[in-house]
């Protein structure tokens, strides 16, 4: 089957009409958002992708918050549950309330004080109150019990880069790699 010249030379136009369709399509989105940025700004209001990383920043606070109430519900169904109590502390700690989550992390350690968890999240929380040599007393005390320990491994890590010794930040990054390719976490 042979193709004619002119059947070519229709479909290249065609695409081409395409081609410039999008160019002109994406012009006037960006133009349009441009225009709604500087009208928004101008009337005080967050520009569109502003409000578009706001409205993905709280319906992420959103679910955190969700989880934090249902892992309190599942501790005050079962207050003995040292794993409950981890997960509701590494919440707080992912939303930044470091005086909370150490609390918690302190009350599963009253459950159990050799939780490697639980040690490992109390001093993630120290090191980020700046009380590094904490810290690593219970970093180091965690990986002793830990059979995966790739997070302590790197929060260990963390804790000596941020002190300036990226000897022992590489060393502990590097261990916590190795783990990780062996399969643990």
């Amino acid at each position: 089957m042979m193709i004619s010249g002119r059947c070519l030379q229709i479909c290249f136009t065609v695409w081409a009409g395409w081609r410039i369709l999008i160019v002109v399509f994406f012009l006037l989105v960006a133009t349009n958002l441009s225009f709604a940025a500087e009208e928004s700004q101008s009337a005080g209001q967050p520009a569109p992708t502003e409000m578009v990383e706001q409205s993905a920043a709280q319906s992420s606070q959103a679910s955190l918050d969700e989880a934090i109430n249902l892992a309190r519900q599942k501790i005050t169904a079962d207050p003995s549950s040292v794993q409950e109590q981890v997960s509701l502390g590494f919440l707080l700690l992912k939303k930044g309330a470091l005086a909370e989550a150490q609390k918690v992390f302190d009350d599963a350690l009253a459950l159990n004080n050799s939780y490697h968890d639980a040690l490992t999240g109390k001093g993630i929380v120290l090191a980020r109150m700046g009380k590094d040599k904490e810290a690593e007393e219970l970093l180091q005390k965690a990986l002793v019990l830990n059979p995966n320990p790739v997070r302590t491994h790197y929060e260990l890590g963390f804790l000596y880069e941020k002190r300036g010794d990226y000897t022992s930040a590489v060393a502990e990054y590097k261990k916590g790699i190795e783990k990780y390719q062996q399969g643990r976490k």
